[in-house]
């Protein structure tokens, strides 16, 4: 199963435990919730949720639905998924709809393709999927059309079919129609993600006991129904069942497994107009750049990435920021309860930066941030 979100995109899930919390029209004291192999996409300002495997001695396929809402930070049952209970389905949103078809339950495969309008929380069957049924496919969508491929048929204890076929869903006209392979291995378990105009798909497993890092990029604007082009393999090991999204004109991808209790947590993000990998923060981790986690208080300038000083102050704090980097500085001011209480933007680096003579007497959190780096200091303003 793999999922594109277009809005925050972050949703997506492959593979992983997730667990909905509780709360006024949420999971409340329901403890079956947990489960992996689910599929989230999202559509405006809300993620969406659903379906996966549980316990398998209880119920070990689901059909529940959520919405996620982060103005709130909340969850709240919706109507369940319109077809039969599931694992390793594609999800993907397009427009004001999300989708969600395949996957594998007990009866096997799976082709049926359902529509979910999030305004009559309603589920609508939509066309089967046209390709043959599959679980742990990969999706996407690009403008106003939806794309699915790849994925596995399990057909007994030895033997499986691995799928490379892709196939495009117009959600206006309902019709599915196939466009060229993707290209490299047939493979399950892959990252689907879209950045601006183009898709891709990525890692994954192709069979037998290797992974893959190819990494390649569908345009569908070209006049044989779409190309694929080979890109820069993922950076980090071979993996399937990561996670992937994309945010603006970059796309991330991380976590995965390698084999059974080889597990990942490294995050890398893909520069589309450079085609270059770059790794990133570990997923979960604190930031990792050339700003010490050391914190420095007092007039100490000495071979340190970051000093704010005098702390505590009685007027004004200085900041000095050693950095390869020309970019401009923003500084937040936080509160203790983590709430925003000033932020000076575009601060030039061309010298000590100075803040603070606005803010009251208190504990406050400082985070600096220079591009991608970031560095948090607790300060203390006095009377």
């Amino acid at each position: 199963m793999k999922t594109i979100i277009n809005t925050f995109r972050a949703i997506q899930l492959i593979a992983c435990i997730i667990v909905l919390c509780s709360g006024e029209g949420t999971a409340g004291n329901n403890t079956n919730l947990q489960r992996y192999g689910a599929v989230g996409f999202s559509i405006g300002n809300k993620g969406y949720m659903g379906t996966g495997t549980g316990n398998f001695n209880t119920t070990p396929y689901k059909k529940d639905f959520w919405e996620y809402d982060p103005a709130t930070n909340s969850w709240t049952q919706k109507a369940d998924f319109g077809g039969t209970e599931r694992e390793f389905a594609v999800g993907f949103s397009i427009g004001s709809l999300g989708y969600i078809g395949t996957g594998y339950n007990a009866s096997g495969r799976l082709q049926d393709f359902w529509q979910y309008n999030p305004t009559s929380n309603t589920w609508t069957q939509k066309a089967d999927f046209i390709g043959a049924g599959r679980y742990a496919a990969a999706g996407f969508s690009i403008s106003a059309k939806g794309y699915l491929g790849t994925g596995i048929h399990y057909v007994n204890g030895t033997t499986y079919t691995w799928y490379k076929d892709f196939y495009e869903y117009d959600p206006v006209t309902g019709i599915w129609t196939r466009k060229p392979d993707v290209g490299g291995l047939a493979r399950a378990f892959c990252v689907g993600l879209s950045i601006g105009n183009k898709g891709y798909i990525g890692t994954g497993y192709p069979g037998g006991l290797s992974k893959t890092k190819e990494f390649w990029e569908y345009d569908p604007n070209t006049e044989i129904g779409g190309t694929w082009t080979q890109k820069a393999d993922f950076a980090g090991e071979a993996r399937d069942c990561a996670a992937g999204f994309s945010i603006g004109t970059k796309g991330y991808l991380g976590t995965g497994l390698f084999s059974t209790g080889v597990y990942y947590k490294d995050f890398w993000e893909y520069d589309q107009s450079k085609n270059i990998w770059t790794q990133k923060t570990d997923f979960g981790s604190r930031h990792k750049g050339p700003l010490k986690e050391t914190l420095i208080a007092g007039n100490d300038l000495n071979d340190v990435s970051l000093v704010i000083y005098p702390n505590p102050a009685i007027s004004v704090f200085k900041c000095k920021l050693q950095s390869g980097s020309d970019e401009m500085v923003n500084i937040k001011i936080l509160d203790m309860m983590g709430r925003l209480v000033r932020e000076y933007k575009s601060l030039p680096l061309d010298g000590l930066l100075t803040f603070g003579d606005d803010l009251n007497p208190g504990i406050y959190i400082a985070v600096v941030i220079q591009g991608e780096f970031r560095k948090s200091v607790k300060i203390t303003k006095v009377n």
